[in-house]
C-alpha cells in the first residue's frame, strides 16, 4: 500500500539516556550548587510541603517517588540540565547515583547526606542509598 504512512517511533524513543559520569570536582560542585538552591525559602517551603503529604506513611517508597521525587526534580532541574543530567526524575536518580560513586570522599559523601536529607525521610534513607549503590545496604 504505497499511501499508507507507517507509525514508526523516533530512533530513539526507547534508548536510555547517556550515562553522565561526574569526576570528584564536578561532584563536589553539583551538591554545593543542589544544597544551595534546596535551602532557598521558596524551595525548602515546596520540599517540606511535599514531605509532610508523606507524613502518615514516612516509610513507604512509593510516596516518595509519587509525592516527594517529583518536587525535587522540580527544583533541581536546573542543576541536573547544568551538568548534562535529563531534567526529570530518572535525571535526578542518575545525578544521585554518579554523587554516590565518589561515597569514599568523606566530603562528598558528607554533601550528598545532606543532599538527600532535604528530600528523603530519615526513615527511607537505606532504601535510596540501596537503590543508588545498585542494591547493597
Amino acid at each position: 500500500f504505497p499511501n499508507t504512512p507507517t507509525m514508526t517511533a523516533p530512533a530513539n524513543a526507547f534508548e536510555a539516556p547517556a550515562k553522565v559520569e561526574l569526576t570528584a570536582e564536578q561532584a563536589t560542585d553539583a551538591l554545593h550548587k543542589t544544597i544551595e538552591l534546596l535551602k532557598l525559602p521558596e524551595n525548602v517551603a515546596k520540599m517540606d510541603s511535599a514531605k509532610a503529604q508523606m507524613a502518615a506513611q514516612p516509610d513507604n517508597v512509593m510516596l516518595l517517588m509519587m509525592m516527594v521525587l517529583p518536587v525535587a526534580t522540580s527544583v533541581l532541574a536546573p542543576i541536573l540540565m547544568e551538568f548534562k543530567f535529563p531534567a526529570d526524575q530518572g535525571g535526578l536518580m542518575m545525578f544521585m547515583s554518579a554523587v554516590t560513586k565518589h561515597k569514599g570522599d568523606s566530603v562528598i559523601a558528607g554533601l550528598g547526606k545532606e543532599m538527600r536529607s532535604a528530600f528523603v525521610p530519615e526513615s527511607l534513607e537505606q532504601v535510596v542509598n540501596a537503590m543508588l549503590s545498585g542494591g547493597g545496604m
